[in-house]
């Protein structure tokens, strides 16, 4: 294996909209730390990928083709599935897909997709550098849980993994399945949030660049430890994160990763929505949000509010939905790439069927557009996932068991 890395600067160099929480009315006042592209270059025996990470809420479609189709311009060409870029999923970070009525900053678009394009051109046209993949990982105490209840079974384990040439550490990969918005709508400047920190204090002790992967993390996150939603929350958490990675990390192990090759699952939902169904939630929401002064109920209360406006708006209608994900198979290392937030219950689930010998799940890969995916049993509180999630209870169940077959058939 050989390994080519860009870090890049996505800073936008004006103020814009930032991608998350609906409460926001205005563009950020200020940049509170730099937005960071990571992207690796992997070269195999007969396939060459490319894996990026941004300081994003999400990538979607749009911005995947226009990204695909400057780099094929600059000389290289990709196969869409040789391209699997993804987002820290930052609340706070600029935007760069639709989002419900906030415009795009043209000019920043057209920097992010020229940006990407050269770093992929440049470490695609390079040589690379020779290097064995290890891996190694970490329980967290504490810290962070289901985000709706912290007794809950959930996926706590960090993975990491380490490329190495004769003994030195070229480049690393730290993935964890955690909704990282530390920061709250309150919080208007523009930052890459918890996985930003944590990826600042990882390459000041490694001394080599770390790309943040997210997970299955569509319902983990730190609510019920965090003491605020500012900044000095976020570099306690991180730092804590860090420190027990520091002390409690397993011994690298090599991995075996010579070949690569790639499957698409596509399950096909099949489901009836009946607007109707929200008009009542929609109401009940409004009414409790009148007396409710928990900061962080009002920020479900609220998103749950417009998501049932957007439900009631598209009207009653039956669904046919292909829901894919990516399966890359590198020997020893199984990669889920799912195009959305797929919670942690089915994220387990989706490991535990693997028979390589590490499997873990890449979340909010391009295009991040499946949305919340819980397990059925999770529809029966009050959640932010279940109150926004487009799809009827049972469906992310049988879209996680589509993806469990799949990896239980041979493949070459």
């Amino acid at each position: 294996m050989k390994i080519a890395i860009r870090q890049c600067d996505l800073t936008p160099s004006r103020p814009c909209w930032q991608g998350g929480y609906v409460q926001r009315t205005n563009f950020y006042e200020k940049v509170h730390d730099p937005i960071t592209a990571t992207l690796f270059v992997l070269t195999f025996e007969k396939t060459k990928m490319v894996f990026g990470s941004l300081d994003v809420s999400g990538v979607d479609q749009a911005l995947t083709d226009l990204i695909l189709e400057r780099t094929a311009k600059k000389g290289v060409k990709l196969d869409p599935q040789e391209l699997l870029l993804s987002a820290t999923h930052t609340h706070s970070g600029p935007l760069v897909g639709a989002y419900y009525d906030r415009k795009i900053d043209p000019d920043y678009y057209e920097k992010v997709i020229e940006t990407i394009s050269t770093a992929i051109v440049e470490a695609y046209q390079q040589e690379g550098e020779e290097c064995q993949l290890y891996y190694r990982n970490t329980w967290i105490d504490g810290l962070y849980s289901n985000r709706n209840d912290p007794n809950k079974l959930s996926d706590k384990w960090i993975h990491q993994f380490g490329f190495f040439q004769d003994g030195k550490l070229l480049a690393m990969i730290t993935s964890l399945a955690h909704h990282c918005t530390v920061l709250g709508p309150n919080f208007t400047d523009l930052s890459a949030d918890l996985f930003g920190e944590m990826r600042r204090l990882l390459q000041q002790e490694v001394q080599a660049p770390v790309m943040m992967v997210q997970g299955n993390a569509g319902d983990m996150g730190n609510k019920q430890y965090r003491r605020s939603n500012l900044f000095d929350e976020v570099e306690r958490q991180a730092a804590a994160l860090v420190d027990q990675i520091r002390k409690k990390h397993s011994a690298w192990q090599l991995l075996k990763c010579d070949h690569c090759t790639i499957r698409t699952v596509a399950y096909q939902a099949v489901y009836d929505v009946n607007a109707e169904d929200y008009v009542a939630k929609k109401q009940e929401f409004e009414e409790q949000l009148k007396t409710e002064t928990n900061f962080d109920t009002i920020k479900l209360l609220v998103t749950g509010i417009r998501s049932f406006e957007r439900k009631i708006e598209q009207g009653s209608r039956h669904v046919e939905r292909t829901m894919e994900a990516r399966i890359y198979d590198l020997e020893e290392l199984q990669i889920v790439a799912v195009p959305g937030e797929l919670g942690s219950i089915l994220g387990l689930r989706i490991k535990a069927a693997s028979a390589a010998k590490v499997c873990f799940l890449w979340g909010y890969a391009n295009p991040t557009n499946l949305g919340y995916m819980i397990e059925k049993e999770a529809y029966e509180g009050f959640s932010q996932e279940s109150n926004v999630t487009d799809y009827p209870a049972g469906i992310p169940d049988e879209y996680a068991a589509a993806i469990m077959d799949a990896l239980q058939q041979p493949h070459e």
